[in-house]
């Protein structure tokens, strides 16, 4: 259950962190760092899974219908034994096809009603469409001697495309996957479906293709490609998830371009902001582009932050930059299953400084180079209707800190400048190790979702690095960053409750539980070994107009540090999304 739109601070990090420098004690104490985490600087950037985008579909339904079957009600005993296949055009079958049909066999070999060809039929047709043939099998004219039943395998074959829609500059790209489509002999439902999520990845392209006879030969269709596009698309949400020194409430807006400088690439540019501007700005900058015909991608951004929590006699303000480049392949796609790799590298730097009497004085800066190789997989299966049985997700990443382009030195707590890092006795090039997983089962109008995220690391950690608790990550009811550590698990339920009341205002409700272990690896803290949770329940309502609103009540049970005098008071947390994508068809 990833939480979007991520970009609030908890001040208490930076309080207890200014104390450090004042007080030797606690500069061994784990405590809230003076730099925002991770997901309160880093907004959502677009890209979504790709069970998300696979929204690809073919009707075969019309392609090669199969006939009734004349022998059904038929009484006529026949001496049957074996089975035998054959292409309906004269061709040898190829060794895949008969590799599905080698299970068809007679079940009882001998004397038995002529009504049983009627069912090996049927079970020929259903192990090829198992296999995602798209095929029929027919009962040729024949005397069966010897006891050997002869079956006409019908393979489809794609011998003409017709393109509904306007292609646009998409046009080259959707000449070659209808090439990739017409040079499939057998037409496989499988490989076409994933030539086409290949097309549907292409930022601001959906397609949609119908299959139906072409009335010249047997297996011969013609394919109908339905093209939809979109050459922009503009996101906002407003939340009220962070704390109340630097802002309960966020803004956020994002716009993206597609097909700006290839067929197959993405331009974006998004900024968020708490009401009070001198509060937290964030900005955000990025560009995706396809590699070659097979789904890859790469692509650069940016990212800026400046905090000022409004603290009592304390002037604390932050800066961000993180910069990363990423590559992405697919290594399998489907509707029902993916499977993707990734690596990359990201430079980022976070600097603090103390303000006061007309000057400012450095506290912390971290330098981090990380290099990281990440992999994902989903897997789901859906009903007739299109409903999810069950989805399932997970990924894994492991980073590691690099000694180049002026890092933080390993071994030492200070740098140029009089600044310290954010933690002491931290490992700028230690390991790290991410995974997560997601998974929902529906029963009707019932469903249960479970998430959980973890991480763990070889040394303490600096604090871009930490895994951090809070209404962006998870631990709802807690401010974001209000706790992090070098090594956690966090899991949360959910049961969710679809309330068919009014089909144009549908309405979830739900209830969840959030639970975070967290152990830290630095010597004499308070927090070597936490545990945090919270519970409550809302709603989540789709609005006209492409709105989602979201509503949940969070009540936190343990404090968020162990010094503090009680748990965090519940909150009320609200969040509104928009999407605005026109489309060109």
């Amino acid at each position: 259950m990833r939480r979007l739109w991520v970009f609030t601070s908890g001040a208490a990090r930076l309080i207890a962190a200014s104390l450090a420098l004042a007080s030797p004690a606690w500069a061994q104490e784990r405590v809230p760092d003076s730099v925002p985490s991770r997901e309160q600087i880093q907004p959502p950037t677009p890209e979504p899974d790709p069970a998300a985008r696979s929204r690809v579909r073919i009707d075969s339904g019309r392609a090669t219908a199969t006939p009734p079957c004349p022998f059904d009600t038929s009484t006529v005993q026949v001496d049957l034994r074996t089975v035998r296949f054959v292409s309906s055009d004269g061709r040898p079958l190829p060794a895949r096809v008969l590799r599905e049909l080698a299970g068809v066999a007679v079940a009882h070999p001998g004397e038995q009603p002529v009504a049983i060809v009627c069912h090996i039929r049927d079970a020929a047709t259903s192990a090829l469409r198992r296999a995602g043939f798209i095929a029929s099998v027919q009962v040729p004219p024949q005397e069966i001697t010897g006891g050997e039943l002869a079956l006409a395998i019908v393979l489809a074959r794609i011998v003409e495309v017709r393109v509904r829609g306007e292609p646009g500059h998409y046009r080259r790209t959707l000449l070659e996957r209808i090439a990739q489509l017409k040079a499939l002999d057998p037409l496989d439902e499988h490989e076409a479906e994933r030539i086409l999520l290949l097309a549907g990845d292409i930022p601001g392209l959906d397609v949609q293709l119908a299959l139906r006879p072409a009335g010249t030969a047997p297996g011969a269709v013609i394919g109908d490609l339905t093209i939809v596009r979109r050459r922009f698309a503009l996101l906002g949400n407003v939340q009220n998830y962070g704390s109340k020194q630097i802002g309960r409430t966020t803004a956020y807006a994002r716009g993206e371009i597609y097909g700006l400088l290839t067929a197959s690439d993405l331009a974006y540019v998004g900024a968020s902001t708490t009401p009070r501007s001198h509060e937290q700005k964030v900005g955000q900058i990025g560009y995706i582009t396809g590699l070659g015909s097979d789904g890859a991608t790469v692509g650069v951004r940016a990212n800026y932050a400046f905090s000022r929590p409004e603290l009592e006699q304390l002037d604390l303000r932050s800066r961000s930059v993180i910069g990363g480049i990423d590559l992405t392949v697919p290594i399998v796609r489907a509707v029902s299953h993916n499977v993707t790799l990734g690596g990359g590298a990201e430079l980022i730097e976070q600097r603090t400084r103390i303000y006061g009497g007309g000057i400012s004085t450095p506290l912390n800066r971290d330098k981090l180079r990380i290099a990281f190789l990440r992999g994902s997989a989903n897997l789901r299966q859906r009903r007739s209707d299109g409903t999810d049985i069950y989805a399932l997700g997970a990924s894994i990443e492991v980073r590691r800190g690099l000694g180049i382009l002026g890092a933080t030195p390993r071994g030492t707590d200070g740098s140029d400048g009089g600044y310290t890092s954010s933690r002491f006795g931290a490992d700028p090039q230690a390991w790290v190790v991410r995974g997560t997983f997601d998974g929902t089962v529906h029963a009707g109008p019932v469903s249960l979702a479970e998430g959980m995220r973890g991480q763990w690391a070889n040394h303490p950690l600096l604090n871009f690095e930490e895994f951090s608790i809070g209404n962006l990550s998870i631990g709802r009811g807690y401010d974001p960053g209000s706790n992090s550590a070098d090594r956690a698990i966090g899991v949360q339920n959910e049961l969710r409750v679809d309330l068919p009341l009014l089909r144009a205002l549908p309405i979830q409700i739900f209830g969840f539980g959030d639970i975070v272990w967290l152990r830290n690896l630095d010597m004499n803290t308070t927090e070597g070994h936490r545990r945090l949770r919270s519970a409550g329940g809302g709603a989540r309502v789709v609005l006209p107009g492409r709105l989602l609103f979201e509503i949940t009540y969070a009540h936190p049970f343990d404090r968020a540090l162990s010094f503090d005098d009680r748990p965090p008071p519940a909150r009320l947390l609200a969040s509104l999304t928009a999407q605005f994508a026109p489309q060109i068809r």
